[in-house]
């Protein structure tokens, strides 16, 4: 009887780390927690009604995968350090289809967008050695007149988000590379206000980003 007892509490033990692990990877591969996301422990406990001895196993499991990192002075945090190339490409078609209907709806709504908009955008034009400082840079501004906060937050989140694949076969500035060439040329496609072919570069980029990596794989 004491024998049964034991492995039942095993199991149930088992389950519940199972679910905190499902759950907290859930969080990470959905991006509602991004790197850098602190864990709190007692958080998870409360929301998910659980004790924190299997919040410890599922914590650590994660930190072994490489989704979680333990960090002085802070706990853990969210440190996905990679994605893979099929997470990329979706990201990457995400990115395309969202920022075409952005450049839509700015060439239909022309009278609404103020000229000087995006002329802070050529001064990401200048080389420069922070190349991931600018990558977010240029996003950011060429966002900026982009009322609809969600899609908003979805594009640069994504864009955050495709900085953790890996392109092995090319210098390891490939993206941000390929970003301030395209920088340049919406720089001035903006301001000309030539949304359509705006529309072609992003795609352009977006098909030289994954074709580099359908090249890894021949």
């Amino acid at each position: 009887m004491i024998l049964l007892r034991f492995r039942m509490v095993r199991v149930k033990k088992g389950k519940t780390q199972k679910l905190v692990y499902d759950y907290v990877k859930k969080q990470i591969e959905t991006d509602t927690w991004l790197n850098g996301y602190h864990i709190i422990e007692q958080d998870l406990a409360n929301d998910l009604k659980v004790s924190r001895t299997p919040i410890r196993s599922a914590i650590d499991q994660l930190i072994d995968e490489n989704y979680l990192k333990k960090e002085a002075n802070r706990g853990v945090i969210v440190k996905k350090e990679r994605i893979s190339n099929k997470e990329f490409t979706e990201r990457t078609q995400l990115i395309e289809l969202l920022c075409s209907h952005y450049l839509f709806q700015l060439q239909i709504k022309e009278y609404l967008i103020d000229d000087q908009s995006f002329l802070s955008m050529e001064e990401l034009n200048k080389p420069s050695s922070n190349k991931e400082y600018y990558y977010d840079l240029f996003w950011q501004q060429f966002l900026s007149p982009l009322n609809n906060e969600l899609m908003k937050s979805t594009i640069l989140t994504q864009i955050t988000s495709i900085k953790l694949v890996e392109f092995p076969n090319v210098s390891i500035n490939f993206l941000y590379d390929e970003t301030h060439k395209l920088s340049k040329k919406l720089s001035r496609l903006l301001l000309e206000k030539n949304y359509e072919v705006a529309r072609k570069e992003i795609r352009v980029y977006i098909n030289r980003l994954n074709l580099e990596l359908i090249d890894q794989q021949i």
